[in-house]
């Protein structure tokens, strides 16, 4: 019979050895662990001829290493080419914003004058005048000025009584058949005389109410008055400086006016004009959306456009090509459709009056213009950019600028004092937008509204039918770019011996 102590110490040999045994299996194990992880870095690190390839990024080199000979090259060339580039958009694009305000005296030839001499029929001493100055003082009063008397200018539009002259007349400029307007009213010299040779010491000459210019600020809220209402004022410095001695004197010297009183005397004597603004331009807000804000509709569906990249290249990939065109349409229209109401709220925020011209649709009207300047404006920066994404997108800004530019040349500026390069403007979206705008907040005439619509639903349509198109295009690019990229990593794999 075993003792406790054999026992005790039997049980102690069997835990060691079975210690033992549990050490050398995990031993086992682990080595194998070991010897698999060298063989599988063996692998990695070794080419099908045996040779051990450098593990981890290459070594940094000196710039001037005879190994980046081909390195040096390529920037030298890139710097020539991104010089030209940054030269040639220079010279050409960024010259068109500049050249819209270029020697503006040198076309202010072109900018259109309405003047209407009713005082007599043209035959006063003040209408008289008047066309003296515009026909010997060319060199200070400049513009195309068309002069009418009272009875030409009723038989032109057909008025049947001389009251309804200054209506005409402000109808015309509202119109925007003439930049301004100038009138010298009926009655003008007989109530100047009456005012010398009367006793009635209420009857007093003042030359504001026989002579008035009359324009819109509201049609170009920056450049009217400082490019455009100058001629105006030059005129009436011209006339002020001629009337006491041309117009004056021969009637005082004509009439006996010894008993006249001074206080009638000076006012014969000054000469004013009124200066009517029909549609003045008052609140500062309203120039954000006429002008950088219908900057910001353009940059906003290049925006909205590059939010949707990824997941349109998804798409392209599944969808057949017509329902893949349907789609990129829809998913434009719906987007822009809520860009262009977040895009009109803010104006809405800070109090922007949308009642002017339609009253409480006035709000409406504005969403639905953004929306459709947005489809415009969007469609063209698609299929561009489309384009610009296969061939190279180091050149996106190049076409955001240019095509700024080329929309806001011909919108802060106005075209009658540039030359006829400017022209192309009437069938850009951003100056269509500009124009509908200034009727919403400004009231001005709606008789251009139809043909802005028109120009950007064209643009619109013009956009989605060339869709397809870019498409194709960019497609085929697009396998191109791949099929080369797959090369060159067939021809590096080759070379660093991992097939």
């Amino acid at each position: 019979m075993m003792n406790s102590k054999d026992g005790k110490n039997s049980a102690v040999d069997i835990q060691s050895e079975l210690y033992d045994e549990s050490n050398s299996q995990n031993s086992y194990i682990d080595n194998e662990d070991i010897a698999d992880e060298k063989n599988i870095a063996s692998d990695e690190l070794t080419t099908s001829d045996g040779e051990r390839l450098q593990p981890g990024p290459p070594p940094r080199l000196n710039f001037w290493d005879n190994s980046l000979k081909d390195l040096r090259f390529t920037i030298c060339k890139q710097l020539v080419i991104n010089l030209f580039l940054l030269g040639f958009m220079c010279f050409t694009v960024l010259c068109i914003y500049w050249g819209a305000s270029y020697h503006r005296d040198k076309f202010i030839h072109k900018v259109n004058i309405l003047a209407v001499f009713q005082d007599d029929d043209g035959n006063s001493p003040l209408s008289r005048l008047a066309y003296e100055i515009l026909d010997n003082y060319t060199s200070t009063v400049k513009g195309n000025w068309k002069v009418y008397n009272q009875s030409e200018f009723m038989n032109h539009y057909h008025l049947t009584d001389s009251s309804q002259v200054n209506q005409k007349i402000f109808e015309i400029i509202h119109h925007e058949d003439y930049w301004f307007s100038l009138n010298i009213k009926e009655n003008a010299t007989r109530n100047l005389i009456s005012s010398l040779t009367d006793n009635n010491s209420s009857n007093i000459f003042d030359s504001t109410e026989y002579f008035e210019v009359g324009y819109e600020s509201g049609r170009d809220p920056t450049n009217l008055k400082s490019a455009i209402l100058p001629i105006s004022q030059a005129f009436q410095s011209v006339y002020k400086k001629l009337y006491p001695a041309t117009v004056l004197s021969p009637i005082i010297n004509s009439v006996n006016i010894s008993d006249t009183e001074p206080e009638k005397l000076i006012s014969a004597s000054s000469m004013d004009f009124t200066f009517s603004d029909w549609r003045p331009f008052t609140d500062a807000v309203i120039l954000t959306p006429l002008q950088v804000g219908s900057i910001y509709t353009l940059i906003l569906t290049v925006v909205q456009f590059a939010l949707w990249g990824k997941v349109h290249g998804m798409v392209s990939q599944k969808l057949k090509i017509p329902q893949l065109i349907v789609y990129r349409i829809l998913i434009s229209v719906v987007t822009l459709f809520f860009l262009s109401l977040f895009f009109c709220t803010i104006s809405a925020i800070f109090q922007v009056d949308f009642t002017m011209a339609f009253g409480r649709g006035g709000f409406v009207v504005y969403w639905m213009s953004t929306w459709l300047v947005m489809l415009a404006v969007g469609g063209a920066n698609e299929n561009v950019i489309t384009l610009i994404v296969a061939y190279g997108t180091e050149y996106l800004a190049f076409w955001l600028l240019t095509w700024i530019i080329l929309n806001i040349s011909v919108t802060f500026f106005p075209m009658a004092l540039d030359s006829n390069f400017y022209r192309y403007g009437y069938a850009m979206p951003i100056h269509n937008a500009v124009d509908i705008y200034k009727v919403i907040f400004l009231n001005l005439s709606k008789h251009k509204m139809g043909r802005n619509y028109g120009i950007l639903v064209a643009w619109v349509v013009l956009n989605w039918t060339l869709l397809p198109l870019f498409m194709k295009i960019s497609g085929a690019k697009m396998q191109k770019n791949a099929k080369e990229q797959m090369e060159q990593s067939l021809v590096l794999a080759k070379k660093m011996g991992r097939i």
